[in-house]
């Protein structure tokens, strides 16, 4: 019996040392939340929070180099690395996990946990909320002053004026804040903020809401444009010098961003759950991609800026000659092609990534957030090219008093009208490229780094930022279209000047496809490696705001030679001179292009 008792504690003793030296405290360890130690098993896990973990051996802190920490969600094989101990862990989504914690590269231990939903989503799309009212506010606030102001003149000069048709007009820009309380409220209605009761959201479905803030918010700002034509109208139909329904038809032309803004904003509601129910648990990069398709639309928005300049343009020349108002509405649509570029692009990012209907491709968290970086890189490309709209806005209503004052000047005035558009072409072209190359096209998105992604963006601020350089154009074609019209021989020469501040979009053109192509969006793998990834993608975002800024000289140079154009048609001789000086501008765009080449060029990229 002694011999059997004496067996058995020596088991239990060899087991009891064997536990040790291959176990730890951690499985009945701690996790520190909120500064106490609570016991693993029994902690709240939150997205979106970090959490300090503590492995122990024998009851003692083991050495900070022995230990590494694999994070992984279940039914994923890629992990996230973290070594130390105590080691801080952030959960970005909700899920299953898996912890696998290593004592000198061995399997010491494997957890799984549960991640739930925090408030940070909810909290993400109040901030959405926010951009949703606050932007189209400030662009409603403007437009009905602009019209405001143009009404009071109108009862200053003439106390018997048709006041209730001023209240029209000034109504007219007031819609797009009202599209921008509309989506507030829903948003906030989906996280539970009227309830008093801030619900937890997924990360992704609030990221999501910011886009469609800022959609329907950026877009908002065509109120400004519509002010401008609104005040046109009040003036022109006090005098009867045209129909009240006419002018109403110019005035309306700049709300249709607006409803491009507000069309994507539901979109993105319904399709993340906020609108309409049964909230959806994406990725953070879908999120994101949301975030990439508002920027496109919000931002290609403020075309109705030029828009309203050309239509404003527009109801005067009908007020003043009725036969024009056929050519006009032609001169004062060109601006909006900008929004329908950024539209398609929207809806392609949104199909792909599953809000608009369809399954959701699985691919990793990872691959998602990097999916998503290039879908924001596309969404600046277009969204920021298609300000050019404001520069063909000021060439078309030039244009459209030239075309009023001779007819045979229609086509040459168009010409000039057309010009600025070319700034969106591009931005529309990397786009494509971007959405092509990242597999969002057919809604197969492809895997690869992040720093591709960020690559992407690089991109997107290069052509996107320097598609600005359409307003100098649009000046200095607005005084080409002018001239033609009075001196017809001066046509060729206005072409000259007004091609000039397109040049600096060529110079961002060829960085955005280096950039591109080295990160393998436009064809074969990336010639770096994914370790330096991350490194190249923020040194392209440098190398993209570098030429993209700089590439806004084109604004300066666009007001030199409208002013050349005059000087040369007063003046033939002039010629050689005014072009010298217009082309002066030009010198900061190299600059620019010049750090964007060195800085590519030294990560070995170009």
């Amino acid at each position: 019996m002694k011999k059997v008792l004496f067996t058995l504690l020596f088991l239990m003793l060899i087991s009891g040392i064997f536990i040790a030296a291959s176990g730890s405290a951690f499985g009945k360890g701690y996790v520190e939340v909120g500064g106490k130690n609570v016991s693993l098993e029994i902690a709240t896990f939150t997205a979106g929070s970090s959490y300090t973990f503590i492995y122990k051996f024998n009851g003692k802190i083991v050495n900070n180099t022995n230990i590494s920490w694999e994070v992984s969600r279940s039914g994923e094989s890629s992990a996230k690395v973290y070594y130390g101990n105590p080691v801080k862990i952030t959960f970005d989504s909700s899920g299953d996990y898996n912890i696998t914690v290593k004592k000198n590269g061995s399997v010491a231990e494997t957890h799984h946990i549960k991640v739930q939903e925090g408030a940070l989503g909810s909290y993400l799309a109040l901030i959405g909320a926010g951009l949703a009212v606050g932007l189209s506010a400030l662009g409603s606030g403007v437009g009905v002053g602009i019209t405001g102001a143009s009404g009071a003149a109108a009862i200053g000069e003439n106390p018997k004026s048709k006041f209730g048709r001023i209240l029209v007009f000034q109504a007219l820009p007031q819609t797009q804040a009202i599209y921008g309380l509309l989506i507030a409220i829903v948003i906030m209605m989906g996280v539970g903020a009227f309830s008093g009761h801030i619900l937890n959201v997924p990360i992704s479905v609030g990221l999501g809401a910011i886009g469609a803030g800022l959609s329907v918010g950026l877009a908002g700002l065509s109120a400004i444009g519509q002010g401008i034509v609104a005040g046109t109208g009040i003036g022109t139909t006090q005098h009867e010098k045209i129909s009240y329904g006419k002018a109403m038809v110019f005035s309306i032309l700049p709300e249709t961003q607006a409803i491009y803004g507000l069309l994507v904003s539901i979109l993105i509601l319904y399709g993340s759950g906020l609108f309409g129910g049964g909230m959806h648990k994406y990725p953070i990069g879908v999120g994101l991609a949301a975030i990439g398709a508002g920027f496109a639309m919000g931002l290609s928005g403020l075309t109705a800026i030029g828009q309203g300049i050309a239509a404003s343009s527009g109801a005067a020349a009908s007020g003043e000659k009725p036969s024009a108002f056929s050519k006009s509405i032609i001169f004062s649509v060109l601006p909006e092609t900008q929004s329908i570029y950024a539209l398609i692009i929207a809806i392609i990012i949104l199909q792909a990534s599953g809000l608009l209907g369809g399954s959701l491709p699985h691919i990793s968290q990872e691959a998602w957030i990097a999916v998503g970086l290039a879908a924001i890189g596309a969404g600046l490309a277009v969204g920021f090219a298609g300000l050019s709209g404001i520069g063909q806005g000021i060439a078309a209503g030039s244009g459209i008093h030239a075309s009023m004052r001779e007819k045979a000047s229609f086509g040459k005035t168009m010409v000039f009208s057309i010009m600025p558009e070319t700034q969106a072409i591009y931005g529309l072209l990397v786009a494509i490229f971007i959405v092509n190359g990242a597999g969002l096209f057919g809604g197969h998105p492809k895997i690869f780094p992040m720093g591709i992604g960020l690559a992407a963006i690089g991109a997107g601020f290069a052509i996107g930022l320097s598609g600005l350089t359409a307003i100098g154009q649009g000046i200095a074609a607005s005084s080409g279209a002018a001239a033609s019209g009075e001196k017809p021989s001066a046509f060729s020469k206005s072409i000259i000047f007004s091609v000039l501040p397109e040049t600096q979009s060529i110079y961002a053109l060829i960085i955005a496809i280096v950039v591109l192509y080295s990160a393998g969006l436009l064809g074969g793998a990336p010639n770096f490696s994914p370790e330096a990834g991350i490194a190249v993608g923020i040194c392209a975002i440098g190398a993209g705001l570098a030429v993209g800024f700089a590439g806004l000289s084109g604004i300066g140079q666009g007001i030199t030679a409208a002013m050349g154009v005059g000087a040369f048609t007063r003046r033939p001789e002039s010629f050689g001179k005014s072009m010298m000086l217009s082309v002066m501008s030009e010198t900061f765009a190299i600059f620019g292009l010049l750090i964007a080449i060195l800085i590519l060029h030294a990560i070995g990229v170009f």
